[in-house]
């Protein structure tokens, strides 16, 4: 690739990074959390579970684990390499909200599980990124350093 066409598909990117801001991005997420709250709401299919073998759950769930986690951390080693170091931190900040948050409310549901309907891992999903919206939105109206 030469120099020009380099430069033009670092044009194009950038231009494509401008329409691609966090903002708009969380924006989404946010409301795209409150429609799957307000959907898994209306459901009401019961499912009979049977447990697997404790084996091969464990190697799934610990494969699983490492393999998204490497993902991740791909991923976000892409944002850091795009994104300024300001929007890296606000967004990884909102993150940490959202998993604090997430484990919370599971926390406190749990306790309460005699008198709150129960949780689905649809509304724990919709709640993590809910909150984790709400937590970039919160760094980015008050910023990093509250």
């Amino acid at each position: 690739m030469n120099a020009l066409e380099k430069k033009t598909h670092q044009g194009l990117w950038r231009r494509m990074c401008k329409w691609l801001k966090p903002d708009w991005i969380f924006l989404f997420l946010l409301a795209a959390s409150v429609l799957l709250l307000v959907l898994s709401g209306t459901k009401t299919e019961v499912r009979s579970f049977e447990p697997p073998p404790l084996f091969p759950k464990l190697a799934l769930l610990i494969g699983a684990m490492i393999a998204m986690s490497a993902i991740a951390t791909f991923g976000a080693k892409l944002d850091r390499k795009h994104l300024d170091d300001y929007m890296f931190q606000m967004v990884a900040n909102g993150a940490v909200i959202g998993i604090v948050t997430t484990l919370f409310v599971n926390m406190l549901w749990q306790i309460a599980s005699d008198i709150l309907p129960p949780i689905t891992n649809d509304d724990l999903i919709a709640v993590m990124i809910g909150s984790w919206s709400l937590g970039y939105f919160f760094y980015r109206w008050r910023g990093l350093n509250i």
